[in-house]
């Protein structure tokens, strides 16, 4: 079970976009790609090409959680808005 506080991280991991990676591949991504440590609290969220599926890995407990939601017809996850013409994405 994924415990939401302030003390949580999120990060965004862009470019994985195969929904079939299991944690081992995702945590090997977390490390050797972006050089961050998947063991310190943060949840890292991945999402699918066409951000109707998102996977989220954290580590609490002594244990690597590996969850997924995946959303109805007609709903993302994330929606891309502008600001000053820059691209930016928001998550709900």
């Amino acid at each position: 079970m994924l415990t939401v506080s302030g003390n949580h991280k999120f990060y965004f991991i862009p470019g994985v976009t195969d929904m079939r990676f299991g944690y081992h591949k995702l945590l090997q991504i977390i490390k050797n790609s972006h050089h961050m440590n998947p063991m310190d609290g943060s949840a890292f969220v991945f999402m699918s090409k066409n951000r109707k599926t998102i996977r989220m890995v954290n580590f609490e407990d002594h244990a690597y959680n590996l969850h997924q939601k995946t959303f109805t017809a007609g709903y993302s996850f994330m929606k891309l808005e502008f600001v000053d013409q820059k691209p930016v994405y928001h998550m709900e």
